[in-house]
């Protein structure tokens, strides 16, 4: 992992002398951190980004080698692409995406840990119940409820990391009305005013 991040600072410093451009960080969209293996899904992009900013040829590799599904032997692995979001089946964080140009390190995007470990229940969504799941598609509505004080910003996802419905949630509890969204898996994304973010799965059928 050093030696990856001392090439990729080496390389950001021969960029940046050589009056290339300087590096694009991509966006995280939503991270689903892995539980079991290589479980969680860690989406961003865009996808366009990387071909439209950066001279080729290409190659782009995740560090640490084994963060992402397939990535364990340090070589450049297949993207994942849904629209113009790249999905990948994370296993560990932190997690770097590096994409280097002919000119060196262009583009990064970072999948460090979203919610802080060092603050006790961060997670703005561990007391977190949400109901029905899977939501029948008759009668669209998931009720969400919480103990927590404060406001509570809520997006719905798909999995290519869409937003569907945005809703800030007051007073612990709120009825989204998911009428028009189609039957289908999704995720619901969870930030507090703290910016700690934390996603759950759920289904609409």
């Amino acid at each position: 992992m050093k030696r990856f991040r001392s090439l990729a600072a080496l390389l950001a410093l021969v960029v940046c002398t050589s009056g290339a451009s300087a590096q694009i960080t991509l966006n995280t969209y939503y991270v689903t951190p892995p539980i079991n293996g290589c479980d969680g899904v860690w989406a961003f992009g865009p996808y366009s980004a990387l071909w439209s900013a950066c001279p080729g040829p290409y190659t782009w590799f995740f560090d640490p080698p084994g963060c992402v599904d397939g990535s364990q032997w340090g070589q450049p692995i297949p993207l994942n692409v849904v629209g113009d979001t790249i999905l990948m089946d994370l296993c560990s964080q932190p997690c770097d995406f590096l994409f280097y140009a002919d000119t060196g390190l262009c583009m990064v995007c970072i999948c460090g840990p979203l919610i802080p470990t060092t603050v006790a229940d961060a997670d703005p969504g561990s007391d977190l119940s949400i109901g029905p799941n899977p939501v029948p598609a008759s009668s669209p509505t998931l009720q969400l409820h919480t103990t927590r004080s404060g406001p509570l910003f809520v997006q719905v996802l798909d999995l290519a990391g869409l937003s569907l419905l945005q809703v800030t949630v007051h007073d612990g509890q709120a009825e989204l009305d998911l009428s028009g969204i189609p039957a289908g898996a999704y995720l619901l994304l969870l930030r507090d005013e703290h910016g700690r973010m934390s996603t759950h799965k759920f289904a609409i059928e």
